[in-house]
């Protein structure tokens, strides 16, 4: 829910005002299905909810000769509060799934370039303190109380020795591009995706 919820939150910011529908097709366009685990149903679940919070604002448009009723969302001031903190979230805090990550890295243009960077550096510190765990876990965890482990488990803490390893070096490859000058943030071109500063139009 939480990676839906940023999203949502961040297409109807960029949009100013944006519809499920209009959101939906967006994101179904990216593949935030297969990435972020985003269906159509948790789109609009998380539209009414956001509203429930006072984080998005509601607007009841009639029916048209073109078009059914439909509401609108804009996002509030406590609403981009609540986008700033999900994207520190998803940049800065490793997680068994890559749903936010995903996502904060799709939506990284909308902050500004050093916003990014210092996000990025604290999720590389937990990375660090992730990796020398598990290292010592590797080399230490053959027992539980005096029962020792089946030796396939060997396997398991092999595997996310790896992983944390290639985590690690693929975030500090990309803290190494972004420092180089590397993609386009808000704080350079107003119309980076994502920022409010460049509204798309609504059909």
């Amino acid at each position: 829910m939480s990676a839906t919820r940023l999203l949502v939150l961040a297409f109807v910011r960029a949009h100013r005002r944006a519809h499920g529908y209009l959101i939906g097709q967006e994101l179904m366009a990216w593949d935030a299905d297969k990435w972020a685990n985003t269906k159509t149903g948790s789109i609009y679940h998380a539209l009414r909810q956001l509203g429930k919070e006072g984080l998005l604002e509601e607007f009841e448009m009639p029916a048209t000769e073109t078009a059914p009723a439909r509401t609108d969302y804009a996002i509030t001031d406590a609403g981009d509060a609540e986008f700033h903190r999900l994207m520190e979230k998803a940049l800065t805090v490793p997680e068994m799934r890559p749903d936010m990550l995903c996502a904060g890295l799709v939506l990284m243009s909308a902050l500004p370039r050093a916003t990014v960077l210092k996000h990025l550096r604290v999720r590389l510190e937990k990375l660090a303190a992730q990796r020398a765990d598990v290292e010592h876990a590797n080399s230490t965890a053959r027992f539980v109380g005096d029962r020792a482990l089946p030796p396939h488990v060997e396997a398991l803490l092999s595997f996310w020795t790896s992983n944390t390893a290639c985590n690690y070096n693929w975030l500090e490859e990309l803290i190494g591009k972004i420092e180089g000058g590397a993609y386009v943030f808000a704080d350079e071109d107003e119309n980076a995706f994502g920022s409010p500063s460049a509204p798309m139009v609504l059909p």
